[in-house]
């Protein structure tokens, strides 16, 4: 699992479907990146994002072990 601290630098309307969606820029300080995401307008609302909230990022990696054990076991 990765857990990264950010902050919204922007909250923008992408061209399509603007009355839906909205897209967020956020800076993450341990990477040095910026990350974009596009997001449900409805939910940005509700939990009250804008620009300079600060959110978390948790990133949790799952895989199939029955595909990997097939994948291990498969005759060569």
């Amino acid at each position: 699992m990765i857990l990264l601290d950010g902050e919204i630098t922007e909250v923008t309307t992408p061209p399509n479907k603007a009355d839906q969606f909205r897209e967020l820029t956020i800076w993450v300080p341990e990477t040095g990146e910026h990350i974009e995401m596009t997001c449900f307008i409805h939910s940005i609302q509700k939990a009250g994002l804008e620009e300079g909230s600060k959110i978390s990022i948790k990133i949790e990696k799952k895989f199939d072990v029955d595909s990997l054990t097939r994948d291990l076991l498969k005759p060569q």
